[in-house]
């Protein structure tokens, strides 16, 4: 938990300076840019884990 709200962190972070220096306002921009800070750590650890699980399992009935 605390590696994703570092990461979600640093990316809210980031995104707010990108959009600082690029000079935007729009606060839909700014929310879309801020939500999809949050998800995407979840998004990453969901692909990971099932990468990993899908790995871990015996391939049953491939004809190699």
């Amino acid at each position: 938990m605390a590696a994703y709200c570092l990461s979600a962190i640093m990316a809210i972070t980031l995104t707010y300076q990108e959009q600082k220096r690029r000079g935007q306002s729009s606060p839909v921009y700014s929310l879309i840019g801020y939500l999809l800070c949050t998800v995407w750590p979840v998004v990453a650890t969901v692909m990971v884990v099932f990468y990993k699980a899908g790995n871990s399992r015996p391939l049953v009935g491939r004809a190699d």
